[in-house]
């Protein structure tokens, strides 16, 4: 639990600091929710997949949090390799999201028995979050085939 409060910490604490000093960098814009997901999605499997939780989300949910990442990932190479470029813009649900993801995984490190309303909050906002994604990506891709197409 330490470790996963460490890993938190640092990443918010890195992105205050970006932003407040204005250090942010095309990699750094990739590297962070990069580094997000990969602290997450190995949170989410260690917790799916071990016996050691006695209270841990439902299988499905975790199913979602997983895909939806796997999703956007593959989604961020079609579109690299279609108009060999990516825009990486994180919207606010997907803040939430991650921060709701985050709090899943404390919940259950902490064994917080009333968990239920983190873990389904999760799940609708990732669900959400997955759609605002899909959408960006789709116009993205239709801006950038009409400016080739002229």
């Amino acid at each position: 639990m330490i470790l996963f409060l460490i890993g938190m910490v640092t990443d918010a604490l890195d992105g205050l600091i970006a932003r407040k000093f204005n250090k942010q960098t095309q990699l750094g814009k990739f590297l962070d929710p990069f580094a997000d997901k990969l602290l997450l999605l190995c949170g989410f499997l260690g917790i799916a997949f071990s016996d050691a939780f006695v209270l841990k989300p439902p299988v499905w949910i975790v199913i979602v949090i997983v895909f939806r990442d796997l999703f956007i990932f593959g989604g961020l190479i079609i579109i690299f390799f279609t108009v060999n470029q990516v825009e990486i813009k994180p919207s606010i649900f997907g803040k939430i999201t991650t921060f709701l993801q985050m709090l899943t995984i404390l919940s259950v490190l902490m064994n917080w028995t009333h968990a239920n309303w983190i873990w389904f909050s999760t799940a609708a906002f990732t669900i959400f979050s997955w759609i605002i994604y899909i959408r960006q990506g789709i116009l993205f891709l239709n801006s950038n085939s009409a400016i080739k197409r002229t």
